[in-house]
């Protein structure tokens, strides 16, 4: 999968929620630079000072509105793609995030003609995902690019400005960037400009010089004409919108008796100049056109209840070179007469204003475009008609069809007094919150609209109690899921009976049902009921295929892969979540937050499998994940990657600080479930630092039980808190000498991991009693659970336990190796001892040889295929490339290996440790 099909959006699919209302998801708008208009200006000296010339490489261009600024990028667009340059478009807007930007500028360069194929097919190694994939296809291209980046100080998320400032940081030498902006909004700019990479283009350059104006309006030399040029400079001041409007309106009169400046520039040539020489009926449509961020005219004939948009605009001469044509029939007035007649509409006539904003709502809500309709509902002043909206649209089942990223954009249009008059409303912004993270607020807010409707059973006047009681469930749901309550808890037990209930009522909303499958799906998995969990997670993705859920089938397969993972099918769980890569780049590349929950779960996974190389190509972001609202699984992996990592490389205090940070944050979000599982990987690192007494006091401190019924219980807790706190107990016993109820604890752990088809857990047991026999001095026992771990790996791949406790497996697995009956075990017994000793090149005390080659994952990922023996064209299916993309890693890989071909990649591979 290349970053292409990241951005290039599938016909008839659901579509951005900050889009306008005339493209499927991505805004072809956007990434078009305007067509140059009528009676188009050149400025080849301004043109030649920001294009890109010897070492510079940036160019800003700041100044107040009408200056120019998007005519002078177009042109130098336009002018360096005849040249055959790739050059890029974007129009920033105040609803861009970081993941929305870098779906925007990918899709930007793919429409200038980038091979987006050429970007490395795995995760980047630094920067935002999307961001750094693009730059590397800019690297591979090698000639020189070109990014236009105009309105670039609309953004409102701080994040977003940070993402441009990281492309400019990381842009490759072959990429020039060109940026328009009324002020900074942070970018970091002025460095490259001092030290001459860079050039600043202000106001007082972009201002039309008298030669200039001379030739705009073809001056004679009369001294007439010169008396007028003179006038019009000093009234105008260069500005180049007043000098377009102008020259648009003065129908052969004199600059000296057409232009007053006696009320200021803007309100003389907007208020008087424009509005003043047109026709009422023509004023009336400029000022309603205002409206309309992009103007589609089928859509403002339906909104004004008229006909005939697109030729009254073409006959409005006064609007040459203020109206631009953004492709697919799309127009846009120039931002600043756009401002200027909004504030028109409003002062002269607000009831018309609200009205028609009304309008706009309803019309772009019914072609399905959320973000745009709620807007407009909010200027018209309607609280009402924005709760409507949302509550057509779906309410909470918006999760599942538009994501998390989309539904944050609906919350943002959302007054608080809506919140509280329309409770389905008022549910969904509580769901964003805990999606944010922010659990506390959105417990209040579930209580709060639990009060006012009697427990979800009362709707608003002409609401639906149905749906009501339906949300209210999913919201509760979700957040037991996301690990507020402990599972054992009977209240918890009543909700999972009513989630169940709404899940089987085949008369309900299928995407609703899904969604409660897919929650049935995770608390089966938590409890270890891996059957149970298959069948409604099957259930969930049916249901999200037959409404068209792209989301949905996402979220089943994260929940299928984490069941892969903890049943110890290695292979099967890194199938789902590449699967879910590929979903998630093609119909949901702004979803920063899924994307990094994906890495953290491909890391775990890696991590079991030893694959260090790949984990650090794709670390946890701890800071980011705790702006997130993550479900236990996800925070539990994350922290425990993060920190055995920091333990293996840095020492136990580092990983101290990271797990007593990472425990502050549990206990402020109120996530018990989490707390209790971080004591435990507190107590293993603490034990392996030696540290017993510290040990045994944070075991006494979280209430952790001590008996092995009580650790191994899984009615009460998850499947991951009982892993890691048996773990945990089973080292602190054997230090300690009790090695009897080490023994014990560790053989129960495997039976209920056997019993359960807990394959990781399973491992990890055997692990832990390896350790209890060696430590105990019988060498026989400590083999013949050795040779159970061995012989189980062929199924599993995780040899992880074993690098854990690498002294004790090094003075074990001689044993198996000369003495094991199967000689499949002594052959991978012999392997492993290799491995351990070498510190293969998985390991976590790797030491690669001098000039060893560093994989991406999905140079990896092809590896694995081609140690397989996969053809070219199954590799290509299983890792959803195409064949010309499995060969293009092929290439790499040889080159890394120095290898002539298939057979001499993987025996250098192996001999690396990176394949089995």
């Amino acid at each position: 999968m290349s970053i292409r099909d990241a951005v290039v959006p599938p016909s008839g699919r659901g579509v951005s929620a900050d889009a306008a209302p005339v493209s499927p998801w991505l805004l072809t708008a956007r990434v078009t630079p305007p067509e140059r208009v009528r009676g188009y200006f050149r400025r080849p000296e301004l043109l030649d000072g920001i294009a890109p010339a010897g070492k510079r490489r940036v160019a800003v261009l700041k100044a107040p509105g009408g200056f120019g600024k998007t005519t002078l990028l177009a042109d130098l667009c336009r002018r360096l793609r005849e040249r055959g340059w790739i050059a890029a478009w974007l129009t920033l807007t105040e609803d861009d995030t970081p993941s929305v930007l870098g779906a925007y500028l990918a899709y930007a360069f793919d429409r200038a003609g980038l091979d987006l194929e050429m970007a490395a097919a795995g995760p980047p190694r630094r920067g935002d995902h999307q961001t750094a994939l693009l730059t590397q296809a800019i690297e591979a291209h090698a000639d020189r690019c070109l990014l236009v980046l105009d309105d670039a100080d609309r953004p409102a998320d701080p994040e977003a400005v940070e993402t441009v400032n990281g492309l400019l940081r990381h842009a490759p030498p072959n990429l020039h960037v060109a940026i328009g902006c009324r002020s900074n909004p942070g970018l970091d700019v002025d460095a490259v400009v001092l030290a001459g990479a860079g050039v600043s283009v202000g106001a007082a350059q972009l201002r039309f010089s008298r030669p200039e104006i001379a030739r705009f309006f073809d001056f004679g030399l009369s001294r007439e004409s010169r008396d007028d040029l003179r006038k019009l400079e000093e009234r105008t001041e260069g500005w180049p919108v007043a000098l377009q409007l102008y020259r648009n309106l003065r129908a052969g009169e004199t600059a000296a008796q057409d232009f007053r400046g006696d009320k200021g520039v803007t309100a003389n040539f907007l208020g008087e100049r424009l509005l003043r020489n047109l026709s009422d009926e023509d004023r009336d449509l400029l000022l309603d056109l205002a409206l309309f961020e992009w103007i589609d005219p089928e859509l403002v004939d339906e909104v004004l209840e008229t006909g005939g948009t697109r030729r009254r605009l073409a006959a409005l001469s006064e609007l040459d070179g203020l109206l631009h044509d953004r492709g697919e029939g799309v127009l846009r007035l120039h931002p600043l007469i756009r401002e200027y007649c909004v504030a028109r509409r409003f002062r002269d006539t607000p009831g018309r204003f609200r009205r028609i904003n009304g309008r706009i709502a309803r019309a772009t809500a019914h072609r399905g475009y959320l973000v745009p309709a709620l807007r407009h509902a909010r200027e018209a002043g309607d609280g009402g008609l924005v709760g409507e909206i949302v509550e057509r649209a779906g309410g909470l089942r918006l999760w599942c069809t538009e994501g998390v990223t989309r539904l944050q954009a609906i919350d943002r249009q959302l007054p608080p007094a809506v919140l509280k008059t329309h409770p389905r409303v008022g549910l969904l912004h509580g769901l964003v919150q805990a999606l944010r993270g922010r659990f506390d607020e959105a417990r209040t807010t579930c209580a709060a609209a639990a009060r006012r409707t009697a427990g979800f059973t009362r709707d608003r006047d002409g609401g639906d109690d149905r749906r009501l009681r339906a949300d209210g469930v999913l919201l509760r749901a979700m957040l037991a899921a996301f690990g507020c309550l402990p599972i054992g808890r009977e209240s918890v037990g009543a909700l999972i009976a009513d989630v169940a209930a709404l899940a089987d009522d085949e008369d309900h909303d299928p995407v609703i049902r899904g969604a409660c499958n897919l929650i049935l799906c995770g608390g089966n998995y938590q409890r270890g009921r891996f059957e149970a969990s298959r069948q409604r997670g099957l259930e969930a993705r049916r249901l999200f295929v037959r409404c068209g859920s792209d989301y949905g089938v996402l979220q089943y397969g994260f929940h299928a892969g984490l069941e892969a993972m903890a049943g110890g099918r290695a292979q099967e769980a890194a199938d789902h979540y590449a699967n879910s890569r590929r979903l998630l780049k093609r119909h949901f590349p702004e979803d920063g937050g899924s994307a990094s929950i994906l890495d953290v779960l491909t890391s775990e996974l890696d991590l079991e499998r030893d694959r260090l190389r790949a984990v650090d190509q794709r670390p946890p972001d701890l800071s980011k994940l705790r702006r997130l609202g993550a479900w236990f699984d996800v925070y539990a992996a994350a922290y425990r990657v993060a920190a055995e990592i920091a333990f293996f490389r840095r020492g136990v205090d580092e990983a101290m600080a990271l797990l007593d940070a990472a425990r502050e944050h549990a206990g402020r979000l109120g996530l018990a479930s989490l707390a209790r599982y971080l004591s435990a990987l507190h107590v293993s690192f603490l034990v392996a630092g030696g540290r017993l007494d510290d040990a045994a006091g944070v075991w006494r401190g979280a209430g952790l039980p001590e008996d092995a019924p009580g650790l191994t219980d899984l009615h009460g807790q998850t499947w991951r808190e009982m892993e890691a706190a048996s773990c945990a107990r089973v080292r602190l016993l054997a230090a300690r000498g009790d090695f009897a109820a080490a023994r014990g604890l560790a053989a129960q752990l495997c039976d209920v991991a056997c019993e359960r088809g807990l394959g990781r857990t399973r491992m990890r047991g055997l692990a832990a009693a390896i350790v209890v026999e060696h430590r105990a001095g019988d060498a026989d026992a400590a083999a013949a659970r050795m040779t159970e771990f061995v012989a189980e790996l062929g199924s599993t791949d995780y040899p992880r336990p074993l690098v854990r406790e690498r002294a004790v497996s090094l003075a074990v697995l001689p044993l198996v190796r000369e003495t094991a009956g199967d000689p499949v075990v002594r052959e991978r017994a012999a392997a492993l001892i290799e491995r351990l000793e070498g510190g293969g090149a998985g390991s976590a005390g790797e030491k690669p040889e001098p000039g060893a080659p560093a994989f991406t994952p999905r140079e990896l990922e092809v590896l694995e295929q081609l140690a397989a023996g996969a053809p070219d064209r199954d590799i290509a299916a299983r890792l959803g490339l195409t064949v010309d993309g499995v060969r293009y890693h092929l290439r790499r890989i040889y080159r890394k290996t120095r290898s002539p071909g298939r057979t001499g990649a993987v025996e250098r591979a192996r001999s690396l440790g990176v394949v089995s």
